[in-house]
């Protein structure tokens, strides 16, 4: 019998090498610096597709990182709309989990059926008939893009992907990497100084909110001080709460520290309503919790938090304690008195709009498309500018969906989730989500990079949180 042909892998590996390296001297002899530099990447590229495609999830990881780097990134490189990667990067998950589901595994895509999925796909069509809104202008409807569907798509493939415990645990630990890079830039920015891109940034007009009288607002490489304060803030409760879970010894120390360095990192944001996110996570926790003594300590720390904060006047002396102490005495804060008058002067605006201005118009940083009434009033609150670009419908209808899923991811975690290691992650990922809802009302960062992906993915596992405790199960009972 002849022997079979074939093509010898050390034949192909010659080829790409020399195929490489005609395409680099061609590109060096047109003088196009940019096309040596993708020809040398291609060979990256080329595994890290495969690799994602064998396995997806890593993709998923991958599109986590630059999510939480992607202000640096336009920061450093001074280039806008460089948030089309995000977009890109959701494309090629979805491409990258469906062509895994036909050559390789078939993957749960009933998980995807969930509430939050589907709520956030109502969502994503009301914000799509937005462009019929006869105030709407389709440029500042782009702008906003991100809020329409990046919710659907990352809740989408988290609940195909997302399906095991160490898949959680993987997450948890990503995040803490995370948010200790956050906070050592933090310091670095408190100790060593603002770098030159970041004193750039402050000069066109971040030092306005952020160098003020009662002391620098301390930002790491977020978009602003109320993201970075706020974020940190829901990673004091996640790290504090998964600590408790951990049997790990050195797991329990290291997300204590974590959890210590990012309260100091909210305090350092100077975000007032940053404060809410710990004492909120602290309300739910005790009311999920299901342990006595558990529900007596925390309603114990949040009373004597409270109280240090509104009836003392200890640490006065300190710029970041003295601004966060008006937080709990809003009536004697001037800004806050001028939300408000804000806000009655669009609740007469909008009266007659119960659908909105139209998507991006709300807030003075969408002047550059239109003067409106809604354009020349800081809304100071994701939900102020919900509320603003898609009316009183739009606002009933977001909050609708995050209550309604949150209320959904308690019920799913209390009665259904047995597995207590991961219940407590979960429980701390929805005591962390709570938090960031509740100071949404204050700032608004809850639609930016990189709270909005984390929210969605940490409120999705919650949700299948019965359906990970399954697939777990079945994984060990199998092997």
């Amino acid at each position: 019998m002849a022997q079979k042909e074939y093509i010898s892998p050390i034949f192909l590996l010659y080829f790409g090498l020399v195929t490489g390296l005609a395409a680099i001297v061609i590109c060096a002899a047109l003088g196009s610096l940019f096309g040596i530099f993708i020809v040398m990447a291609m060979p990256a590229m080329l595994y890290y597709l495969l690799q994602t495609i064998r396995m997806p999830i890593i993709a998923f990881y991958g599109l986590f990182i630059l999510n939480y780097f992607i202000i640096a990134i336009m920061r450093y490189t001074h280039t806008s709309g460089l948030s089309a990667i995000m977009d890109i990067g959701l494309l090629y998950i979805c491409f990258a989990t469906v062509t895994h589901s036909i050559l390789t595994q078939k993957l749960p895509w009933k998980n995807a059926f969930n509430f939050l999925t589907m709520g956030a796909l109502v969502w994503a069509l009301f914000c799509f008939f937005q462009l019929l809104n006869p105030t709407a202008i389709s440029e500042a409807w782009m702008s906003s893009r991100n809020i329409i569907y990046s919710g659907l798509v990352v809740s989408f493939i988290a609940s195909v992907l997302v399906t095991q415990y160490k898949h959680v645990k993987q997450l948890l630990f990503l995040l803490s990497i995370l948010v200790l890079l956050a906070c050592i830039k933090a310091f670095m920015q408190k100790y060593i100084g603002f770098d030159g891109s970041e004193k750039q940034w402050l000069a066109e007009g971040g030092a306005r909110t952020h160098i003020i009288a009662t002391g620098t607002r301390y930002f790491s490489f977020f978009t602003d001080a109320g993201n970075f304060g706020s974020n940190m803030g829901f990673a004091s409760v996640v790290f504090g709460i998964s600590a408790i879970y951990t049997s790990n010894k050195n797991m329990r120390i290291y997300y204590i520290i974590i959890a210590l360095l990012a309260l100091c990192g909210l305090f350092m944001s100077g975000t007032r309503g940053a404060i809410a996110v710990p004492l909120g996570g602290l309300l739910l926790f005790c009311l999920i919790s299901k342990k006595f003594s558990l529900m007596a300590i925390t309603a114990i720390i949040g009373i004597c938090i409270y109280t240090f904060f509104a009836f003392t006047y200890i640490g006065q002396g300190n710029a970041m304690i003295r601004r966060m102490r008006t937080t709990f005495r809003p009536t004697e804060d001037a800004s806050f008195n001028v939300r408000l008058d804000n806000q009655k002067k669009l609740a007469e605006y909008l009266r007659e709009r119960p659908f909105g201005e139209g998507l991006g118009l709300g807030g003075v940083e969408a002047k550059r498309f239109a003067e409106r009434a809604t354009t020349l009033i800081p809304h100071d609150s994701t939900y102020v500018k919900i509320w603003m670009e898609t009316g009183i419908v739009g606002l009933t209808l977001y909050l609708g969906l995050l209550i309604t899923a949150l209320l959904w991811a308690c019920f799913i975690i209390m009665f259904k989730v047995k597995h207590k290691k991961l219940r407590g992650i979960l429980t701390a990922m929805l005591c962390g989500i709570f938090g960031l809802m509740i100071s949404a009302y204050g700032n608004a960062f809850f639609n930016q990079f990189p709270t909005q992906i984390i929210v969605f993915t940490c409120l999705t596992i919650a949700i299948n949180g019965h359906r990970i405790e399954k697939y777990t199960i079945d994984n060990q009972t199998n092997k």
